[in-house]
């Protein structure tokens, strides 16, 4: 990631770097990008790093992303523009100068109506759910990736994503802690892998397979009245996007039930269920769900090491047992 401050940064605190010289705007740095909040639109530039090791990388990956979060959020307006270096300055949008940066210009949305705010406030209802469980469907259902295409959504690459996790778990934790609970989800996870693949090639070739959206957070979910946005959509490595649109669900229930709102994952499910018309969704949901707990729980302990925050342990621990909660189910079925 980035060692050295953009030269860019300061520039564009000046309403003068903006086309339309906003009166308010607000900085805010995430781990991966900057993003600008300039009255009501808000530009997010990718950081450098190992994912966007050059300008040519960062426009292809931002180009990308703006394709999918078009996808996303039919009827809304986002584009790619340039962040441009002139004699006198940084200006976004411009024709004059060299290219800089690439940016992807969207609307700014308020931050009390994403659920991860709703859920911070325990206002998060039911209603909410049900919008996004509908829009995603909507979403799922013109996704579908064919047989070639999909290819990631096979089961032997499910076992990999799933060896991954639970490679990973070893790093953080002392063995008499996550052995046991790698041993208890292990099991049931390579029998239904093994035994269960056509149901993977099924799922398949029904077109339950989908462009999906990857990283499908209260965070990157915003419901206001009736609408429903749906941002920051995995762009970079198809493997954690391409999958099962049980993926996309099992994502969001694991944050709700860690959220402490399980009641609000199962109603999600419900409607999910509902609007999809997806008669199959229990048979290979159980298995994504563990894998989605698994995932999560690593990333927390990679946010624990980067941020020295050994509270986190214990959240990346409620992840794990999640994990092995889930997999009993599979064992079930």
């Amino acid at each position: 990631m980035e060692t050295t401050t953009p030269a860019y940064l300061e520039a564009l605190k000046k309403p003068e770097a903006y086309p339309d010289s906003p009166k308010k705007i607000k900085l805010v740095e995430t781990q991966g990008s900057y993003l600008f909040h300039a009255d009501n639109q808000l530009y997010k530039i990718k950081k450098t790093g190992n994912e966007f090791a050059s300008l040519a990388v960062k426009e292809v990956f931002c180009r990308e992303e703006c394709q999918l979060l078009l996808r996303y959020n039919p009827e809304w307006n986002a584009e790619v523009v340039n962040l441009n270096r002139m004699d006198s300055g940084y200006r976004l949008d411009a024709t004059e100068g060299e290219i800089e940066e690439y940016a992807l210009k969207m609307e700014h949305l308020s931050d009390r109506r994403f659920l991860s705010s709703l859920m911070k406030k325990k206002n998060a209802e039911i209603a909410d759910l049900s919008l996004t469980a509908a829009h995603l469907a909507s979403v799922h259902a013109e996704s579908g990736m064919s047989v070639r295409e999909g290819e990631t959504g096979k089961a032997e690459r499910f076992q990999a994503l799933c060896d991954d996790m639970l490679y990973q778990m070893k790093r953080y934790f002392d063995p008499s802690i996550t052995q046991p609970i790698i041993d208890m989800i292990r099991h049931p996870l390579d029998k239904f892998i093994h035994s269960k693949s056509n149901i993977f090639m099924k799922r398949l070739r029904k077109g339950r397979v989908v462009q999906g959206h990857g990283a499908l957070l209260p965070e990157h979910i915003h419901i206001q009245g009736e609408t429903v946005r749906l941002l920051s959509p995995h762009e970079v490595y198809k493997k954690y996007s391409v999958l099962d649109a049980a993926h996309d669900v099992a994502t969001l229930m694991v944050q709700l039930i860690v959220g402490g709102e399980p009641d609000l994952a199962d109603h999600f499910l419900l409607k999910y269920k509902e609007s999809s018309k997806d008669r199959d969704l229990d048979s290979i949901l159980p298995a994504y769900q563990t894998y989605c707990a698994l995932k999560y729980g690593v990333l927390t302990c990679e946010k624990k090491v980067a941020l020295q925050d050994e509270s986190l342990g214990t959240v990346a621990l409620e992840y794990f047992n999640l994990a092995t909660r889930f997999s009993r189910t599979i064992s079930k079925g």
